[in-house]
């Protein structure tokens, strides 16, 4: 399956009981992200992550299927047409 790029959007609304997990998930798929950029709302106890990926369709819905089963996490994503 052919590699594509990718742009995603992690928002994280209970950074206490949820981060840890995300880091983990995002750990284990490091070898597709070329871009991880991360901002905490500590007064909010949210955080945002945006991601740039290249990896196939299949990675991309295993990430994202993944991180969407966390209650605490919302997932968009966005397949670029390069």
């Amino acid at each position: 399956m052919e590699k594509k790029v990718h742009t995603t959007t992690i928002t994280v609304y209970d950074r206490d009981s949820s981060y840890q997990q995300v880091g983990e998930l995002l750990h284990s798929h490091a070898k597709g992200i070329l871009l991880r950029v991360g901002y905490p709302m500590d007064n909010h106890n949210v955080a945002i992550i945006f991601l740039i990926l290249e990896m196939t369709t299949d990675e991309l819905g295993a990430l994202t299927g993944k991180l969407g089963q966390i209650s605490t996490v919302k997932v968009k994503s966005t397949t670029l047409k390069v």
